[in-house]
């Protein structure tokens, strides 16, 4: 629906643009010559018509070349060079049908072609200015929605966390777990107790920080799952695999641990003799890929749930078409892999 709107303003812009083109052209016809012949009206709706069939040919040729991606400098040299043999074709051909119309081909000077070629590439490029600036201005406000949206969907991610790590379930079940290692193992029972202290700290020391290294995020997911192994104990076994140079890759936060805690609600929680879950953090060229695998079974209508939900949005909005994520079973085991572009810089990475 937004493409064919964009479509619709582009053609009545067109068309409008090379209109009051025409008329301007009329104007001058009528100033110079008091009437307007037939074969003078025919030549400007020829040239109007022609304007248009080139500009067009120009913004497709823009497209397909990608054009919109480079930087300042290269852009505009290489709509200069563009426009310039479009007004040169554009003059050729208006030249040819006016010499055909009137019947006469004696005014093909090399001056008077040059000053024609100058005055359209002078159209040309004033059309080129209009439309690239209708297409900033465009792109400028949809980076502000998408920036908009990152900023609403991270929050909801963050409260969602934040929200499992306090709710009243997660709290009982593992002060029921430190409850028992009170008497017969206090310094076990100490432990746990840190280690529910620094998770909630930390938990609230990154809500609403946007980007962490996958260091400082397996920090909390490790907190997290020594927490739930004082639960399950000898039912949960954690395998982490961390690639050479991933540990300062920065990473949208609480990515690694949503997957995590959703294996634990959604896997090992519900078998009884428990399970393995495995992390790793791969880099693949530009990219780097991100796997949780965990013992359990999907269901056999895929629900992502509000967690999972919720981070791939997120990163659709941050990464556009440049990150993957899958989630399939594989003998009896559940993998969720996502895929992003390598950011070390610790700025966000919004891509047009």
């Amino acid at each position: 629906m937004e493409i064919k709107r964009k479509k619709t303003v582009y053609w009545i812009l067109q068309f409008l643009g090379w209109f009051l083109y025409g008329a301007l052209l009329y104007l001058a016809a009528m100033k110079t010559n008091g009437i307007v012949k037939g074969t003078v009206l025919t030549n400007l709706i020829f040239s109007v018509g022609l304007g248009i069939f080139f500009s067009n040919q120009l913004r497709l040729f823009f497209l397909r070349k990608n054009y919109f991606h480079f930087n300042g400098g290269i852009l505009a040299i290489r709509i200069f060079a563009a426009t310039f043999i479009v007004s040169v074709l554009y003059t050729l051909i208006a030249k040819l049908f006016a010499s055909i119309l009137y019947q006469s081909f004696t005014d093909w000077k090399s001056l008077s072609l040059f000053l024609n070629v100058i005055s359209i590439f002078v159209v040309f490029i004033l059309w080129c200015t209009i439309y690239f600036t209708f297409l900033l201005f465009e792109e400028s406000r949809k980076k502000e929605i998408n920036n908009i949206l990152l900023t609403k969907t991270q929050i909801e991610l963050e409260l969602q966390n934040l929200r499992s790590q306090l709710n009243p379930h997660f709290l009982f079940n593992s002060l029921n777990a430190i409850r028992a290692l009170v008497e017969t193992e206090p310094d076990k029972a100490k432990a746990a107790i840190n280690l529910l202290s620094n998770l909630l700290r930390s938990t609230l020391k990154l809500n609403g920080v946007k980007l962490v290294s996958v260091e400082k995020e397996l920090e909390l997911v490790d907190a997290y799952l020594q927490l739930e192994k004082i639960r399950f104990e000898e039912r949960l076994e954690i395998t982490h695999e961390i690639g050479e140079a991933c540990n300062q890759i920065m990473i949208p936060s609480f990515t690694i641990q949503t997957l995590v805690e959703n294996s634990i609600k959604h896997g090992i929680s519900k078998l009884i003799q428990g399970g393995k879950i495995s992390i790793s953090v791969e880099r693949i060229n530009n990219h780097f890929e991100i796997r949780v695998i965990n013992s359990g079974k999907l269901e056999d209508k895929i629900d992502l749930g509000i967690g999972l939900s919720n981070l791939k949005k997120r990163l659709g909005l941050q990464y556009k078409s440049d990150f993957s994520f899958d989630i399939v079973e594989i003998n009896e085991t559940v993998e969720v892999t996502i895929v992003l572009p390598i950011n070390l810089s610790g700025e966000e990475l919004l891509l047009n």
